[in-house]
């Protein structure tokens, strides 16, 4: 019977995950009660007939039919694939065979900015999430890497890795699972994660602006890497990363990449153990002074990249305060105040660089636009508040899309088990004006005395979803060809399969 359904599968069409399901649930019985002389004899039909259901998914136009046999493959074929199937050279060519066939075409699909999945009953975020389901089972199992890692690496290093398509809400997740299991088996990439951050060697005719955005992208993919990582699973790295974030800051770079120094720094604090990102803070504390004061001297027309750039560093800023390292804690004064003078006192007599800045800002006209910034690639709504002319989460936010797993619709101060739980003030991707922070500026100082009172710890689950929500995409586009795109060859170089 195994055979004759194996032969006819082109003509099933929209049954063919039900057959899938039904022949993989017979033949897991079988296999547990067959002689060893018939299992060889079993894994090998099983295995032809897995490759059919694949090969006549690939050329189906109907898009659920495909995603119902890729889920199947996730849920139930992959997990049991060396049970089903003894000899492991069949178990490779099955992978290989559902990565020739539906995956490595829809990755390079996505790199070369095309769509080439099924047109039918699905849309493309949807079939790209049951091919990364597909993809992530494979992952899982530590014998088949040589079949998949090639392929997620090209794809980790092209420049359309965070895009909107490759990274919405519902793939994120997928992808931090990949990247995790993908630095495990092959630890040496990390350092050529690193390496690629370095600043090349300026040339006649360098495009400044080009090499810039090229670092950016570099270290964007180095805090994903850390963020889909566990706690202190990159701490040997470390130093390393330390040297390239300290010899960023002191070549001046521009603000792109200054964010994303920031956004780095945002991660190892969630990633690493706080004792050990003590040398961090001559640094760290050296480049916020620096840019409160140049905030606080600032005349003239805003620079909207200086915006943004404040903005990072009010975001890092806004995470300290939350998590109150003891390291941080005994600087914290240089920034607000931490003493009863925070509820009571006037900002204005202050010596606190964000309360000097709140009354400096309180002087300046409203800059505020409605729906400020709320764009497609702006956080996913459930990130911001239900006003339109505020684009900060302060007393509540509205709840969360559920694909980003977590419940973040209520006041700032969360309960869990009768504990009171302390969320960052700022949830916003970007400002046009420094003045669209002067909530946060204002209100850091009250907030941040009021919450060591209450005793309460930090809603790490909100912070993370924040991380991701920040990670998922990039602010600059590539709008033409100098757009930085660095070459598969190269970044898959000297890489053994």
């Amino acid at each position: 019977m195994l055979r004759e359904y194996t032969a006819g599968l082109q003509h099933l069409g929209a049954a063919l995950p039900f057959i899938l399901r039904m022949f993989t649930e017979l033949c897991s019985r079988a296999m547990s009660i067959d002689t060893a002389s018939r299992t060889p004899e079993l894994g090998a039909l099983y295995a032809q007939l897995v490759d059919a259901c694949v090969g006549v998914a690939a050329r189906t136009p109907d898009g659920e039919t495909v995603d119902r046999v890729l889920t199947c493959v996730a849920d139930m074929v992959v997990p049991q694939l060396a049970h089903m199937v003894p000899d492991f050279e069949r178990q490779v060519g099955v992978a290989t065979h559902l990565m020739q066939q539906i995956i490595s075409p829809a990755l390079r699909a996505h790199m070369t900015g095309g769509y080439s999945g099924p047109a039918q009953a699905t849309t493309q975020t949807q079939h790209f999430a049951a091919v990364l389901q597909s993809l992530a089972a494979l992952a899982q199992q530590t014998s088949l890497a040589k079949v998949w890692r090639r392929d997620v690496w090209d794809f980790y290093g092209d420049a359309k890795f965070f895009s909107e398509q490759t990274m919405a809400p519902t793939l994120a997740m997928h992808w931090k699972q990949l990247v995790r299991q993908l630095l495990v088996t092959d630890k040496d990439r990390v350092a050529d994660l690193l390496s690629r951050i370095a600043a090349s060697a300026p040339g006649l005719f360098a495009n400044r602006v080009y090499e810039a955005q090229t670092r950016a992208l570099a270290l964007r993919r180095l805090s994903f890497a850390v963020w889909a990582g566990t706690t202190n699973q990159y701490l040997s790295h470390l130093p390393h990363v330390q040297e390239r974030l300290v010899d960023i800051l002191k070549n001046a770079p521009l603000p792109v990449v200054q964010c994303e120094v920031f956004l780095c720094l945002r991660v190892l604090l969630c990633r690493i153990s706080n004792h050990h990102m003590s040398n961090f803070w001559p640094m760290l504390l050296t480049e916020l002074i620096r840019l409160c004061l140049l905030q606080l001297a600032r005349e003239g027309p805003e620079d909207r990249e200086q915006a943004q750039l404040f903005l990072a560093a009010c975001k890092f800023l806004d995470l300290l305060f939350v998590l109150g390292t003891e390291d941080f804690l005994i600087h914290q004064w240089v920034f607000i105040t931490d003493t009863i003078d925070a509820l009571y006192g006037s900002p204005s007599a202050s010596h606190a660089l964000l309360d000097r800045l709140s009354t400096r800002l309180l002087s300046m006209p409203s800059t505020r636009r409605k729906s400020a910034v709320v764009r497609d690639n702006s956080y996913p709504p459930a990130l911001l508040t239900h006003g339109e002319d505020s684009n900060l989460v302060f007393s509540s936010v509205a709840a969360i899309d559920p694909a980003l797993g977590v419940d973040l619709g209520a006041t700032e101060l969360q309960m869990l088990g009768g504990r009171p739980l302390k969320r960052p003030i700022i949830s916003v991707r970007s400002v046009a004006s420094i003045k669209e922070l002067d909530e946060f500026v204002h209100n850091a100082s009250a907030q941040t005395f009021q919450e060591a009172f209450t005793m309460a710890e930090p809603d790490m689950e909100y912070i993370d979803a924040l991380l991701m929500s920040d990670l998922m995409f990039l602010d600059f586009t590539a709008a033409n060809s100098q757009s930085p795109v660095l070459s598969p060859a190269g970044f898959v170089s000297d890489f053994e399969l």
